[in-house]
């Protein structure tokens, strides 16, 4: 059996997208908006409010936030570290010198791979904007085909840095005060935000997959029309 004989009831050979493409698109926009808040936001890993003293408040990818954390360095136990700062901020005195304890390898790893997930949501919604905008038909299977395996990509390497933080993020080794700390809802959003990236990856090559047979199907309706046509 052939691809022309082989259309599903929602494969009407002139219709632009599918209800498959329709719910691609919403998901992959409600996904995003997950990574994006997740990817900025301070709040993978918090301390518990109800515990008084305690040194540690919030962190994210890009910024850490303390009540009061001694600076280890400043013999004279003088200098506390209160509020949030960027990880690199250059202008805190003393905050560079302790940065190795802030952003030990696991965290590195952990912003590396999650950098490549958001570029690769980036390059996914760029892909789609060329898709729904100015793409040619004779690409645009190649370009969902495209999105759907950069989405693919993408979550492998989200979920890699979200198995990494929710291995060590709350351990003894990482923030003071570790038995009052837990994930937050900003990796939260970033585990929902990988999976649709999974479900909306595969959305967009089961799409490329049914324009394939629209396309298909239309060519054949075509030479049924004119059957006369013959190419030279």
């Amino acid at each position: 059996m052939g691809l022309e004989s082989n259309i599903l009831p929602d494969t009407d050979a002139y219709r632009e997208r599918t209800t498959t493409g329709k719910f691609a698109l919403a998901l992959g926009f409600v996904g995003s908006i997950f990574i994006i808040i997740a990817f900025v936001t301070p709040n993978w890993l918090e301390g518990d409010p109800r515990f008084y003293g305690t040194k540690f408040e919030k962190l994210g990818l890009w910024s850490h936030c303390f009540r009061s954390l001694p600076d280890i360095n400043d013999l004279s136990n003088t200098r506390f570290y209160a509020g949030c700062r960027w990880i690199f901020n250059p202008f805190t005195e003393g905050y560079d010198e302790i940065r190795y304890m802030l952003v030990p390898p696991f965290f590195v790893a952990t912003q590396f791979f999650f950098t490549i997930c958001f570029v690769g949501m980036l390059i996914a919604i760029g892909l789609v904007l060329m898709y729904l905008l100015c793409i040619d038909d004779y690409y645009r299977v190649k370009v969902l085909r495209w999105i759907g395996f950069d989405l693919m990509v993408a979550g492998a390497c989200g979920t890699i840095a979200l198995i990494i933080f929710g291995a060590e993020g709350d351990g003894r080794d990482f923030m003071p005060d570790w038995e009052q700390n837990y994930l937050s809802w900003s990796f939260g959003l970033a585990f929902v935000g990988v999976v649709f990236m999974y479900v909306v990856a595969v959305l967009f090559i089961v799409e490329a997959r049914i324009m394939q047979r629209k396309e298909i199907a239309r060519e054949s309706q075509e030479k049924q029309a004119y059957p006369m046509e013959r190419t030279v």
